[in-house]
């Protein structure tokens, strides 16, 4: 190796030295040898000294395996004499156990023993208790039953008596209740409105009075906002509405039916002039009856209230 290494070395350089003479090349050859003789030696010495080194260490292992042997073998043995130890003592454990175990089992039997002799005389103080409570339970039971005999006729009786009284005085509240009923339908189905107004106004034909004021509202069927009148429900009412003129000023109102003129009233002539309307409707739940005019005029009316709408429920 050392050869074929050296003549690539060679043939490499004296490729590039062409130009060289033979004898420098030569000895340049030589110095190369010299170096690679040198190189050689230096690691035959450190060879050497890496063989004196791992002999020692060799040596050193050697010893220590030696040593590792005789500290396994104490330790054989410590282990042999501590297990003999331990048998021992768990011999002796065990039959220390046996002894006690043996006298535990003879002391428990006797108290097992007297519980069991105890446990027999409860259980037959538990029988004759048992028999006891029988005869008692069966006592009681006749004596329920006759109490329950006597507690059923008592409450025939009163039952009876109570039925008595009771159909009085439930025909008493029942007439009461229809009383009181009839009065509240004759309350709830009377309706009846009074208002007014303290207001000179000029209306159209498209147009109403409005009696801003209110006497009388019952059932909320007068709108004092409007002037209209709307039924609650189906029935006849009396319907009257009194109105004066402006002085010298004629007016010809009506009492309107929804969009109908019924009952009118037609004053003139000088001075302030009152006219009174009154009439009888058939009115269905939902109608609507108010003071109109067909035309325009003017209604009269300041705070002696001369100009009035009033209407209640006949049937």
């Amino acid at each position: 190796m050392i050869v074929a290494s050296g003549s690539s070395s060679i043939g490499s350089y004296s490729e590039s030295l062409l130009s060289c003479s033979k004898f420098h090349f030569e000895e340049k050859v030589l110095e190369k040898l010299v170096r690679l003789e040198h190189k050689m030696d230096l690691n035959k010495e450190k060879m050497k000294k890496w063989e004196e080194t791992f002999s020692s260490k060799l040596k050193n292992i050697d010893e220590a395996i030696k040593q590792t042997e005789i500290f396994a073998e104490s330790v054989r043995e410590n282990q042999l004499q501590e297990q003999s130890r331990i048998n021992h003592s768990y011999y002796e454990i065990v039959e220390r156990f046996k002894i006690q175990t043996q006298n535990e089992t003879e002391f428990h039997g006797e108290k097992i023993h007297t519980l069991f002799n105890s446990l027999s005389l409860k259980i037959e103080e538990f029988s004759v208790a048992e028999k006891n409570r029988e005869n008692a339970l069966e006592l009681m039971q006749n004596t329920l039953h006759k109490e329950q005999n006597r507690f059923n006729k008592s409450f025939d009786l009163i039952l009876y008596n109570f039925r008595l009284s009771s159909n009085k005085s439930i025909y008493e509240l029942i007439a009461k209740q229809q009383k009181d009923y009839e009065a509240l339908m004759k309350k709830q189905s009377t309706v009846a409105f009074s208002a007014y107004t303290i207001n000179s106004q000029t209306i159209t034909s498209n147009t109403n009075v409005k009696f801003e004021k209110v006497w009388t509202n019952i059932g909320n069927g007068y709108d004092p906002s409007t002037g209209i009148f709307t039924a609650p429900h189906q029935g006849v009412y009396h319907i009257t509405a009194v109105v004066m003129s402006v002085s010298g000023q004629t007016l010809y109102l009506h009492v309107k039916h929804n969009t109908e003129y019924t009952s009118g009233t037609y004053v003139t002539d000088n001075g302030y002039k009152t006219g009174t309307m009154d009439v009888v409707l058939n009115l269905q739940k939902g109608d609507k009856v108010s003071v109109g005019c067909k035309s325009s005029y003017t209604v009269y009316s300041d705070s002696d209230k001369y100009t009035t709408f009033s209407g209640h429920l006949i049937a």
